[in-house]
């Protein structure tokens, strides 16, 4: 199953869902929309999917389209040799069709202090330690096609 922007939401809502299910964290039920949202945008720029890989090589394509009508190359080998050049800047954290700009620990770390300093958390029950452990499990045991 290839990502897409919305994947990386449903990552956001299964890690709070995970914290929230594990008694590690507690928050008013009516302010779940807002965390999920706000987790999602500090990790989302640090989560490039498929999607995003797609749209940046056809990008690239579309830019040197031009500069490569001359040339022998057919629309799929255009594609393939901008997917493989946009690929390589994605980093080397790939996971399940995510692409992490920071490793996984990182990112843990960024939603544990969020949510040690966000308004919307009623307590943290866990030890930073313990916390990050468990979102760094939610994020590798991710798998949106068992979400349904």
């Amino acid at each position: 199953m290839a990502t897409r922007r919305e994947t990386v939401h449903l990552l956001c809502k299964s890690i709070i869902t995970r914290l929230e299910n594990q008694k590690s964290i507690s928050f008013p039920p009516r302010l779940r929309q807002i965390v999920h949202d706000e987790v999602f945008g500090l990790i989302g720029p640090y989560i490039l999917t498929d999607q995003d890989l797609r749209e940046r090589a056809l990008a690239k394509v579309g830019a040197r389209a031009e500069m490569l009508e001359d040339t022998q190359f057919t629309d799929s080998e255009q594609y393939k040799a901008a997917k493989a050049v946009v690929r390589s800047t994605f980093g080397d954290d790939e996971l399940n069709g995510f692409y992490f700009q920071r490793n996984i620990k990182a990112i843990a770390v960024i939603i544990r202090e969020y949510l040690m300093r966000s308004s919307h958390i009623d307590d943290v029950y866990e030890t930073d330690e313990d916390l990050e452990k468990q979102i760094v499990e939610v994020i590798q045991k991710f798998d949106a096609a068992n979400l349904h």
